[in-house]
């Protein structure tokens, strides 16, 4: 059993094991490369009450904790 956690390469190869999660107004993440060199934990809310979809803020927030 893996608790849902997933595994993301990003472009430049870096590892990154993470898991998500969020309800409609808001999305979650904690994440951090194997080596824990970099960690990553934010929520944030959504751009609208009833979006399911990924906050581009929050797209932004990932790269730069973790694409070089």
């Amino acid at each position: 059993m893996s608790a849902g956690l997933q595994r993301y390469v990003t472009p430049d190869g870096t590892e990154v094991w993470l898991k998500s999660g969020g309800r409609w107004g808001y999305n979650s993440v904690i994440a951090a490369t194997r080596d824990l060199s970099r960690t990553l934990v934010y929520s944030v809310n959504s751009t609208d009450a009833k979006g399911q979809g990924l906050n581009p803020v929050a797209a932004r927030i990932a790269q730069a904790a973790f694409i070089r």
